[in-house]
């Protein structure tokens, strides 16, 4: 079955509104494995939603339309699937109740012009919509199908879920779904993460394994089962993320929504750690990021910026010939803040930030050279990076990385 999206709205056009709507229907649409060929944006004009309907059923044959469905006259879908398919608009007592019931239940005043939304084109049936008074339009003729929903995202989701996916899996007499699940990386770019799972995603079509860049500094391995029902799945996907895990090692931290720091708070609560953070470099970002997830506390002693050599030597007391022998911009210097900042936390570990953003260089180093220096009871080391971009990328790509190594250290084997 082959569907297609069309999006009503001059405000979707203009940018006015960010189209949340065609997203959220993309993603229910593959998940029952309904193949979607295109998706269109059309403003509020009845011969270009016309038009654009037409076009979509050439070769679709189911069509998903939202918005255009309110009770003003720049609200067109309900005519323009009328005039699609050659039909005229009837008023339905049925609705027309149910509008002034919902007015008069609410004591609001009924104006006529929300009669238009007591209309539909005459061989539809209508949509029920649990949450607003737009019902939605639901049209079956020579072969085609169109679905129309209002545009407010709670009221679409709950038609979409509730009646739309079900009558289309109805119509199709199929019940599998799809369901898939992301192994997140980081630390290895997208054609090297590629090549290392190059023959697991070539060779397997259930579940089929596809790389995915996101935000420019991890790259996902997205998963997609097809199965009778979500158990089903469920072990078809365990089964690839242990085989994908195996393949690309530490790389990977973590699955659809677990973030790096998540994870990194998680694995210290685990091993009963705590955690403070010294930042010249990131200006508190690090420390921002990990305070973000709820029940950091449990972890997160605190921690200081320290964007002087002055603050460096007062707060964390890094010795001042550190500084002059090799400057700020150092791994000699990311040691002594991160053991500085262990000592004044009594932290288990500390991590320590420093390094050149830019736009131009104030320590001489080249702009995008970083150190990370980390500090636990048994070893304290630091490493350097060099990280390509703005100001405001290096400085992002520099928390994630620090709170990397610092995952990277703790899954490491003790002796």
């Amino acid at each position: 079955m082959q569907s297609e999206i069309l999006c009503v709205g001059s405000e979707l056009l203009l940018g006015q509104i960010v189209d949340t709507n065609a997203a959220y229907i993309g993603t229910q649409l593959a998940r029952y494995g309904i193949s979607l060929r295109r998706k269109q944006t059309v403003g509020d004009n009845l011969e270009r939603i016309v038009r654009a309907i037409r076009s979509a059923l050439e070769n679709a044959d189911v069509l998903i339309i939202t918005g255009g469905l309110g009770p003003t006259t720049d609200d067109l879908t309900r005519e323009a699937i009328a005039k699609a398919f050659d039909e005229e608009l009837e008023l339905r007592p049925e609705l027309e109740s149910e509008l002034r019931e919902f007015f008069a239940g609410r004591n609001y005043k009924f104006s006529e012009s929300n009669l238009r939304q007591a209309y539909q084109p005459q061989s539809a049936q209508h949509i029920p919509n649990p949450n607003g008074t737009a019902p939605g339009v639901w049209m079956r003729k020579n072969g085609k199908t169109v679905f129309a929903m209002p545009g407010v995202p709670h009221e679409m989701r709950a038609m979409l879920d509730g009646f739309i996916i079900p009558a289309i899996q109805e119509q199709r007499g199929e019940t599998e779904i799809l369901v898939s699940r992301v192994l997140r990386t980081h630390g290895i770019g997208e054609s090297a993460l590629a090549e290392l799972v190059e023959d697991i995603s070539l060779n397997s079509e259930n579940p089929t394994v596809a790389p995915l860049i996101y935000q420019n500094t991890e790259v996902h391995l997205r998963m997609t089962a097809k199965a009778s029902d979500e158990a089903a799945a469920k072990v078809l996907l365990d089964e690839m993320e242990n085989r994908l895990r195996e393949r690309v090692g530490d790389y990977a931290f973590g699955i659809d929504e677990q973030t790096l720091p998540a994870v990194l708070l998680d694995l210290l609560k685990e091993q009963n750690a705590t955690l403070a953070v010294a930042e010249s470099l990131t200006g508190g970002l690090l420390e921002a990021s990990l305070t973000d997830i709820p029940g950091a506390s449990a972890v997160l002693q605190g921690g200081v910026v320290v964007y002087t050599n002055e603050m460096k030597m007062r707060l964390l007391n890094v010795p001042a010939e550190v500084l002059e022998k090799h400057s700020a911009v150092s791994a000699e210097t990311a040691i002594a803040m991160a053991e500085g900042m262990r000592a004044l936390s009594n932290a288990d570990y500390a991590i320590s930030t420093t390094g050149e953003a830019g736009p131009e260089s104030q320590s001489g180093a080249k702009v995008g050279t970083v150190f990370v220096g980390i500090a636990g009871s048994k070893s304290t080391f630091s490493e350097e990076l060099q990280i390509t971009g703005d100001r405001d990328r290096i400085r992002k790509r520099s928390v994630l990385a620090a709170i990397n190594i610092l995952r990277q250290h703790l899954n490491e084997p003790r002796q």
